[in-house]
C-alpha cells in the first residue's frame, strides 16, 4: 500500500468533513509547553508563522541524509501540506519578543497535557498591530534550525518561498537541550579494560558505582557539569559501575589544522570522532543513538548491548557557533526537548 497516497485520501477526507478547518491567513499562533526537568518547572514559550525561505538568514548545524529527505519530499509534495513544523531558535536576550508574546491578546484553543506530561497551551493571535511588532521584532534576527532540517531542505528542493516554522528564544531558560548518548555492539569482541588502556594516554578514569538510578544520575550530573570534556562508560564487564573518563590531552590526529576550531572545541564531536571512532577504533556501523539512559542500562544488563556512553548536552551557543560558522554536528548531537506536537496546525502552500 502506498502510504502517501493514504495519507492524501486521509487528509482529503478531514477537508472534506471539517475536522480541519482554513483559518485566516493573517494569524499567528503562540505556543507554550510547560515541563520539568530534574524536579524543576521550565516554560517554553514561541510562535508559529510562515518564515520566508532565505539561505543566507536560516543557519543550519546538521547533515541531512538521503533517505530521510526523500521520505519528507514524497510526503509533503503529494500531500502539498505541511504536517509538521520546522523548529528554529532566534536570539533575543531582552527578550522583548517573547514579552509581546505573554503580553498579546490572544485567543487560547488547546489546553492539555500530553503523553510526556508536557503541558500544552496553543493560541491563536490576530491583532494586527502585534503581528506588525513581531514582524518588526524578527526581520533582522538569524533563525538557527533546532529540528527539522530534513523539512527545511526539501522546501528548498520544493522551490515554496515559505514553509512553517516554530520560533523560540534560544536564551530562554526553557530552551533545553538533553543529551544523545552512544551505545555500542561490538562487531569482534572488544574488553573493558582493553578499552581503558586506549582512553588512559588521553584521560583519567575514575570508577564510580552505579548500582540504581540516583547514583547513575549523579554521575551523568557529573559529566554536564565538568569543568573539563568528561564522557561516562557502562559495560556488560561490569555491571556495577560507570566509568568515568576526563580528557588530560588532546587526540593527535585531531588537531590538524584542516579541522575548524569550533569542532575541535565542540565536546559531542571530540567524544564522537575524537575518543569513540579514533582511539577506540568505534565503526558507524556498531554505533546507535538514544536519548533514554535508564534503557541503555538496562540493556546493557540484559545483554542486548555491550556499552554505553553517557555524554554531556550539547549548549545552544555551541549550535550557534556551529551554524555561524556553516559546520556540521556529528549525528545525534542535539535533542531539543520537549519535542514541538506534530498536528496542532498544518500549513497547506497548494
Amino acid at each position: 500500500m502506498d502510504q502517501y497516497a493514504t495519507a492524501k485520501r486521509t487528509l482529503d477526507a478531514w477537508l472534506e468533513r471539517s475536522v480541519l478547518v482554513p483559518d485566516d491567513p493573517d494569524t499567528i499562533y503562540v505556543y507554550e509547553q510547560e515541563f520539568d526537568i530534574a524536579g524543576v518547572t521550565l516554560l517554553r514559550r514561541g510562535f508559529i508563522s510562515l518564515v520566508r525561505l532565505d539561505r543566507d538568514r536560516i543557519l543550519t548545524h546538521e547533515e541531512t541524509r538521503k533517505k530521510a529527505k526523500a521520505d519528507r519530499e514524497q510526503l509533503i509534495s503529494t500531500l502539498k501540506t505541511y504536517t509538521s513544523l520546522i523548529f528554529g531558535l532566534y536570539e533575543d536576550k531582552k527578550n522583548e519578543i517573547e514579552e509581546v508574546l505573554a503580553s498579546s491578546h490572544k485567543d487560547c484553543l488547546y489546553n492539555f497535557v500530553d503523553g510526556q506530561s508536557v503541558r500544552n497551551r496553543f493560541y491563536r493571535m490576530t491583532g494586527k498591530g502585534q503581528i506588525d511588532q513581531l514582524i518588526s521584532l524578527m526581520e533582522t534576527r538569524n533563525i538557527y534550525i533546532a529540528d527539522g532540517h530534513h523539512r527545511l531542505d526539501v522546501s528548498y528542493r520544493l522551490q515554496v518561498p515559505y514553509a512553517p516554522f516554530y520560533l523560540s528564544n534560544m536564551y530562554s531558560r526553557g530552551a533545553v537541550i538533553l543529551p544523545y548518548h552512544r551505545t555500542v555492539n561490538f562487531k569482534r569482541e572488544r574488553r573493558l579494560d582493553e578499552l581503558l588502556g586506549l582512553l588512559e594516554p588521553y584521560a583519567t578514569i575514575v570508577k564510580i558505582p552505579a548500582r540504581d538510578g540516583e547514583s547513575l544520575a549523579a554521575i551523568l550530573g557529573r559529566v554536564d557539569k565538568s569543568d573539563r570534556l568528561s564522557f561516562a562508560i557502562y559495560s556488560r564487564d561490569d555491571l556495577d559501575a560507570c566509568y568515568v573518563a576526563t580528557q588530560t590531552k588532546p587526540y593527535a590526529a585531531y588537531e590538524s589544522a584542516s579541522i575548524h576550531h569550533c569542532l575541535k572545541e565542540l565536546k559531542v564531536n571530540i567524544i564522537h570522532t575524537a575518543f569513540i571512532k579514533g582511539i577506540l577504533g568505534m565503526e558507524d556501523d556498531e554505533i546507535s543513538f538514544t536519548q533514554d539512559h535508564n534503557q541503555a542500562i538496562e540493556n546493557v544488563r540484559q545483554g542486548s548491548l555491550d556499552a554505553a556512553f553517557f555524554l554531556p548536552a550539547t549548549t545552544v551557543e555551541e549550535v550557534k557557533h556551529i551554524a555561524d560558522n556553516s559546520l556540521y554536528m556529528p549525528p545525534k548531537s542535539t535533542f531539543f526537548y520537549p519535542k514541538i506536537l506534530t498536528g496542532l496546525v498544518f500549513y497547506r502552500y497548494a
